[in-house]
């Protein structure tokens, strides 16, 4: 009996050490993945992040989940890593929920119908997403020049919520409906970059006075 222990106590050993090893292997590509992503996201303008910010947020709750149960068994240097890493995180969490905190409910309501058809967005059919962006960014193309900041802090939350559903049904999404769909992600991104180019250039003209 005693030579039996004498032999499973350093396989037992070399297991629990190769599971050990595996598991900081896999958290240290699970935190690679996570760095990747926040680096693609950081180079994104806070504008795109705010439209997107249901889609971001889940995202970063997917990346963290393995990592938050096992930070433990991280190295130092990876912990310090990755809590700087959440702390940036955490500080656009704090800028986008204010945003959709101040957003008037009822009114949002009413974007919400006016730009898609719908107050429930979450809920659209997978075959209806093309024509409700397609609708969206119509309405932004009739209405943009008289626009408030303001209104387009409704019309990027719209937006953002579209994006989210999107992301919900990828998978279900056909491939002309896929390639429209970012061709009409992308002219809003234009159209919004193009109202934030008239702002800076009328404040370059007033400080000039």
């Amino acid at each position: 009996m005693s030579r039996m222990w004498k032999w499973m106590l350093p396989l037992c050993l070399v297991l629990l050490s190769t599971g050990f090893a595996a598991a900081q292997s896999q958290l240290e590509r699970d935190l690679a993945d996570l760095r990747a992503w926040m680096q693609r996201r950081s180079s994104q303008a806070d504008s795109v992040i705010r439209q997107e910010w249901p889609s971001v947020k889940q995202e970063f709750k997917e990346l963290t989940y393995s990592l938050d149960r096992n930070t433990k068994k991280m190295p130092a240097k990876s912990q310090e890593e990755y809590q700087g890493i959440k702390q940036q995180y955490q500080e656009w969490e704090d800028r986008n929920e204010r945003t959709s905190v101040s957003l008037d409910g009822d009114k949002l309501a009413q974007w919400e119908r006016k730009m898609t058809g719908t107050t429930q967005i979450s809920r659209v059919k997978p075959v209806h997403l093309r024509d409700a962006y397609t609708r969206l960014l119509e309405y932004t193309r009739e209405q943009r020049r008289d626009w408030s900041l303001r209104d387009w802090e409704y019309a990027e939350f719209v937006f953002g919520e579209l994006n989210t559903r999107k992301a919900e049904v990828l998978d279900l999404l056909s491939g002309g409906d896929k390639i429209k769909i970012a061709a009409l992600q992308v002219e809003f991104a234009t159209l919004k970059k193009g109202r934030e180019a008239k702002d800076a250039y009328e404040h370059m003209r007033e400080e000039n006075r």
